[in-house]
């Protein structure tokens, strides 16, 4: 009998525990603690929008979820060091685009190339305007890697080209080249396209 009242102790416990929803605060301070089911609940919460911006730099679902698995497994070994809770989205999101750009140096050949600024192709608005977010996505991610990075370093995430060339150890020129021939293998898939 007394074994009972004790399991049902534990049980109140738990359920007490685990009515209503923890708040961001909370649950980076379970994580921090080595909680599973508030990491599992942080994973949750946040795998989409990390999803989305590792689809941009992935050449496919599998590698964007890869990704997206480092990143979060670097967030979590880091979770001390984001002091503030309202600036963790931001603090997560940069994570992941971090993760994207080690990924695209590991691929980056080392070729040196001497390239010359060439003139941006221009994409036809009235494609783009057809053309949905998706459908956009899937176009990006038959770019090469190289391509692909620096197109959504530049066009997405807002980078200038002096900070994309740091990031991923290349010329402000070559960055340039990249933009260029992402901007015309884009402009070439989008005439095939319709």
């Amino acid at each position: 009998m007394l074994s009972n009242h004790a399991g049902l102790a534990i049980n109140t416990v738990e359920t007490e525990r685990n009515t209503g929803p923890l708040s961001l605060h909370g649950i980076i301070d379970a994580c921090i603690r080595g909680e599973r089911q508030a990491q599992h609940q942080l994973y949750q919460q946040f795998f989409n929008s990390l999803f989305a911006i590792c689809l941009r730099y992935a050449s496919d679902h599998d590698e964007a979820r890869s990704l997206v698995n480092q990143a979060f497994l670097k967030a979590f070994q880091a979770l001390e060091q984001c002091k503030d809770v309202q600036a963790f989205p931001a603090w997560i999101n940069r994570i992941a685009v971090n993760t994207c750009l080690d990924h695209i140096r590991k691929l980056k050949s080392k070729q040196t190339m001497a390239l010359e600024d060439a003139p941006e192709p221009a994409i036809p608005s009235s494609a783009l305007d057809k053309l949905e977010a998706e459908d956009l996505l899937k176009l990006v991610q038959q770019l090469p890697p190289l391509n692909r990075a620096v197109f959504s370093l530049y066009v997405v995430e807002g980078y200038k080209h002096e900070e994309i060339a740091q990031e991923l150890g290349m010329s402000v020129g070559t960055s340039r080249w990249h933009l260029s021939t992402a901007k015309k293998a884009l402009k070439n898939l989008l005439q095939n396209y319709y």
